[in-house]
């Protein structure tokens, strides 16, 4: 009879420690769904803070305008202003890139952010602060430049 009632103990704790188990995956599972949309949403954020600065800025609107254009129509101080927006902007869609090689941001989100970036340094303006600079992870810029060197026209 013991010898019965032992099983049956071992068995109750074997199904408890299995239900634990699976408890703590679903949680496991469900922190880290919740610690990439937070890390998806501050990057996001990143990129919309830079993106409305020249929205709330009529001088840097007109230097960013002008700079993607025609770059040296710009005086010095103007065009490190230029430099320092385009660099802020690269840094954002870096850590970007970082995040969706990681699988934090999906496929779609990426290629909307991505386009927007290629666009951006397709134009004179972005293209000389890109060839500029070798500041980035590597497989950003080998990113960067394979989208940057194909043939299409320049947008604005």
């Amino acid at each position: 009879m013991l010898e019965a009632l032992g099983n049956i103990g071992d068995f109750v704790g074997g199904i408890a420690v299995i239900l634990t188990l699976i408890y703590l995956a679903v949680q496991i599972r469900d922190n880290t769904r919740s610690t990439r949309l937070a890390a998806m949403q501050s990057t996001m954020l990143s990129a919309q803070n830079i993106g409305k600065l020249p929205a709330q800025d009529r001088d840097l609107a007109r230097v960013v305008r002008v700079g993607l254009v025609e770059p040296g129509d710009l005086d010095e101080d103007e065009f490190q202003q230029f430099r320092y927006y385009l660099i802020n902007y690269l840094r954002v869609h870096e850590d970007m890139f970082v995040q969706y090689k990681a699988g934090v941001i999906d496929d779609e989100t990426w290629l909307a952010r991505a386009s927007s970036l290629i666009t951006i340094f397709s134009t004179p303006g972005g293209r000389k602060i890109w060839e500029a600079s070798n500041a980035y992870r590597p497989d950003f810029q080998a990113w960067m430049d394979s989208h940057l060197n194909r043939d299409r026209p320049p947008a604005v």
